[in-house]
């Protein structure tokens, strides 16, 4: 099939492999230099049972011929697919998932590469030892110093079931060394969160609290933010400092994960238990990713941004539509603005000695 221009077909697969292992789940759009490193890295693996899956998201930097041409020379089991139009990240990581054929699906940032050429021989071991596995997560360090982010901090299977779900959920917020069980994630595609930027986090929570077990991998898998001389990909770091900066609530996708993740445990929860999950999940957002994004975009832009940041995802926002009695609503109210007065206080001096270790509370939650 083609585009209506003639150009490059819309879709081309390459099944060399009959029923992969894994199939490694690639979201692309435009950072086609990162993602053939992050390829080639696929293609130095002493483990061959795998396909690549890409879903690119209508890139516009022409440079779909190379892309394909190394795919078909790498050797690799491959399928690609430009979308008709443009999805953006929930939709286009779950139309790579749609892609696979593998019994686990493998998600990979496309900036991002394994760690070394044994890494999907070990995760393939990891995954056939405890039997059955749902999801499971491993650990990832920076591309450029080599600084290791410890998420899980043991290896074995932690459990399953709504309460599980409630405690891991943290652990997905980065896409990249996230695994899970394929038949389950296409299955439970949603489109309901799209925009809340955080499509893994909502499926692994489903497939846990639907009974299926979670595994920790103690291990480094991923190598993070590959980086290449005179290249950068687009991100909050690279965005130049708004001034002058008003004061006005500014709303982020992450004000949407208390709904994503009661949605996705739900189904599977009483009406009591999805109440105290729900503060739980609050409770930690609050304590932790949130204090972490604001301080962020205080260093990142200034103190009047990060106000607005706070202001955005105040709990008249952050806890619209939760089933929470008014005494929870209230202590988390007063969690929420003793956190946010704390990351807006904490001198700039403390800002860079701080940001590792809470970049790493805001994922790890073992």
């Amino acid at each position: 099939m083609s585009t209506p221009d003639g150009s490059a077909p819309l879709e081309v697969r390459r099944e060399l492999v009959p029923a992969p292992l894994f199939s490694i789940c690639i979201p692309q759009h435009n950072r086609t230099s990162f993602l053939i490193e992050a390829c080639k890295s696929l293609q130095s693996q002493t483990f061959t049972d795998f396909e690549i899956c890409i879903s690119d998201d209508c890139s516009t930097d022409g440079r779909e011929a190379e892309l394909l041409a190394f795919l078909h020379r790498s050797g690799c089991s491959f399928v690609y697919r430009r979308q008709a139009s443009n999805l953006r990240y929930d939709a286009n990581l779950r139309a790579s998932i749609a892609l696979a054929r593998g019994r686990y699906v493998f998600l990979l940032g496309n900036d991002d590469c394994l760690a070394r050429p044994t890494t999907l021989a070990e995760i393939a071991a990891h995954l056939q030892a405890p039997g059955a596995v749902s999801a499971a997560v491993t650990n990832y360090a920076g591309f450029a110093d080599g600084q290791p982010v410890g998420r899980v901090t043991r290896t074995g299977i932690v459990g399953c079931g709504p309460a599980v779900a409630a405690r891991s959920f943290r652990n997905f917020s980065f896409v990249s060394g996230v695994v899970l069980e394929r038949a389950g994630a296409q299955r439970h595609a949603t489109a309901r969160w799209d925009g809340a930027e955080m499509y893994q986090m909502f499926l692994a929570t489903r497939l846990i609290a639907a009974g299926g077990p979670l595994l920790y991998i103690d291990s480094v898998a991923i190598r993070k933010d590959i980086q290449i001389a005179g290249e950068s990909v687009d991100s909050i770091v690279a965005r130049p400092r708004l001034t002058p900066c008003p004061i006005v609530e500014r709303h982020l996708p992450l004000g949407q994960i208390n709904r994503l993740v009661a949605d996705a445990i739900a189904p599977y929860a009483s009406a009591g238990l999805r109440a105290r999950l729900s503060e739980q999940v609050a409770r930690q957002l609050y304590a932790f990713t949130y204090p972490f994004w604001i301080i962020k975009y205080r260093e990142l832009q200034s103190w009047r941004f990060a106000l607005g940041v706070c202001l955005g995802l105040r709990p008249d926002h952050s806890l619209a539509g939760l089933e929470l009695s008014r005494a929870a609503w209230l202590r988390l109210s007063i969690l929420f603005w003793l956190s946010s007065a704390a990351a807006l206080a904490v001198p700039r001096r403390l800002i860079d000695r701080l940001s590792g270790s809470l970049y790493r509370a805001a994922k790890a939650t073992s």
